[in-house]
């Protein structure tokens, strides 16, 4: 009959004693007995020395009482007993040891099998102290709950965001604490919801919360159950993050954004802006751009109509401003300016121009790096019409006031050799000018010997307009011609009397026709 292979077969006293495993038998008075090799090996204890030493004795206080020490029935072991202790090795120090052990009662013994389980704890104990450094440390508020015990932890950050220190909440509802009275109910049935897993857990939104002096925090919550080893949930694990100073300047944005917008819709005006792609090219003609619903609205098209790129912009442009805009645009890029404004003319959907005035507005980084650039577009073509109809208001003014001006300054030959300047009204420096002006070109066109000032029209007389009348006599006779003036009020002779003006060698006479005749009779000399 062929016999069975079998394996290698080794004296078990030989496997009890090399074994990794701790085994040893306790009695009745847990003491040990019958240890093998590795308790020497971990303990640091001779096996002569462990023989019949009491095992409560090298325990850590902490695990001498039954009660406190960690224990458990071990399903696999088939109802063992499972406990971690501590045990004072031969150097003093302490090493967890995790022990399996079954009673045999009918002789009053314990088998044991332990095994070392220094790292593990080792890393057990980091861990919880890594975790409590983050729930000292950590900004957020880490608050676990159970059910029907309240708040059973409270960490540093929910402190410093409600304002309750840990023993003033231990055993309390949270729901209490910080929940404002018309929220309690909803937030209770969240709680539920998150424990009987009716909702997964995560994030739950962000909800106002009040603190223990009274004020109003908005704080962003995430919650997950947690359930005890036999997988049943026993409270809630909460993180609450502050976000009030978020959500205030989240509303001050929208409100901003919105007083903008209505603002933008108001004033007719449009705007378009772009955040460079590539810093070392922020003029690239390819660089996609953003156009408000404004700038749409002013140039009458549609948003799908509007420009995308900084390419399909220029071609709004007319023709004829293109490269003045082109020339603005890659200066105020090329100087970092921070603002440039032009005007220029913009076609329309209709196939017409309206004028604008474009406001470039940039922003640059410490690198000299543009951040972003914004163009708002002003419709002027009111304005442009108003300036045009204005000019040709003024060139016809203009026309009109050279029109006057040579018909305040008549200068009239009534014979030859004899010119008569007739002046009516107040002469001022400017029209004086154009006096001597129209005077001094005569005389030298029309080779006149004699220049009659009329002054039958002026019905006042101050030094400066004597003075100014001398000037044009002095100036007539350095090109050959004698000035008379006539028509000298008798009002007016007073005033000059009066002012002291001195006539010097100008010929005065009492109206035109003495004048006249005084110069034919001195021309026939």
């Amino acid at each position: 009959m062929e016999t069975q292979a079998q394996g290698p077969r080794i004296d078990p006293r030989e496997f009890f004693e090399k074994a990794p495993a701790l085994f040893c038998v306790l009695d009745s008075d847990n003491r040990i007995y019958q240890p093998n090799g590795a308790w020497e090996r971990v303990t640091g204890f001779s096996l002569e020395a462990l023989e019949g030493m009491r095992l409560e004795d090298r325990l850590h206080p902490e695990d001498r009482d039954p009660t406190r020490r960690t224990s458990r029935i071990s399903v696999e072991a088939q109802g063992a007993i499972v406990q971690e202790t501590r045990f004072r090795c031969a150097d003093d120090t302490y090493k967890w040891l995790e022990w399996t052990m079954r009673v045999v009662f009918e002789r009053g013994l314990v088998f044991c099998c332990a095994r070392s389980i220094e790292q593990p704890r080792r890393a057990t104990v980091t861990a919880a102290r890594r975790l409590e450094a983050y729930l000292r440390r950590a900004p957020v508020a880490m608050i676990e709950t159970e059910v029907g015990r309240g708040v059973v932890e409270w960490s540093s950050g929910a402190e410093r965001i409600f304002g309750y220190t840990r023993n003033e909440v231990l055993g309390l509802r949270l729901v209490d604490l910080i929940v404002a009275e018309p929220q309690r109910e909803t937030v209770l049935d969240a709680g539920f919801a998150v424990r009987e897993g009716r909702v997964p857990s995560g994030r739950v939104g962000a909800i106002e919360n009040i603190t223990k002096d009274g004020r109003t925090v908005v704080c962003e919550w995430h919650n997950a159950p947690l359930a005890d080893e036999e997988g049943r949930v026993r409270g809630v694990l909460s993180i609450a993050l502050d976000r009030t100073e978020i959500e205030h300047e989240r509303a001050r944005a929208e409100e901003s954004l919105a007083r903008f917008e209505l603002l933008m819709r108001g004033s007719k005006n449009g705007l378009w802006d772009y955040v460079p792609q590539d810093s070392k090219n922020p003029g690239d003609p390819t660089q996609p751009i953003y156009v408000s619903d404004g700038l749409t609205r002013l140039l009458g098209i549609t948003a799908e109509a509007a420009p995308k790129t900084l390419r399909e912009w220029t071609a709004f442009v007319h023709p004829e401003d293109r490269e003045r805009a082109r020339l603005f645009f890659a200066e105020h890029l090329a100087s970092r300016k921070e603002e440039t404004s032009f005007e220029s003319r913009l076609l329309r959907g209709d196939g017409s121009y309206l004028w604008v005035a474009s406001t470039f507005q940039s922003l640059w980084n410490e690198s000299g790096e543009l951040v972003r650039l914004a163009a708002a577009i002003v419709d002027i073509t009111e304005r442009k019409g108003t300036e045009a109809e204005l000019r040709d208001k003024l060139a016809v003014i203009e026309r009109q006031a050279a029109s006057i001006r040579e018909l305040s300054t008549p200068i009239l030959e009534v014979q030859e050799g004899v010119l008569c300047l007739p002046v009516i009204g107040v002469v001022d420096s400017g029209r004086a000018a154009e006096m001597m002006d129209a005077a001094l070109g005569s005389v030298v066109d029309l080779q006149a010997r004699f220049l009659i000032v009329d002054l039958t029209g002026v019905p006042v007389l101050d030094t400066g307009t004597a003075d100014r009348l001398l000037a044009i006599a002095r100036a007539a006779s350095l090109v050959g011609a004698k000035t008379v003036i006539t028509g000298l009020r008798p009002a007016v002779a007073q005033t000059v009397v009066t002012l002291g003006v001195g006539m010097g060698d100008v010929k005065t006479l009492r109206n035109l026709k003495d004048g006249l005749r005084y110069c034919l009779r001195e021309a026939r000399r």
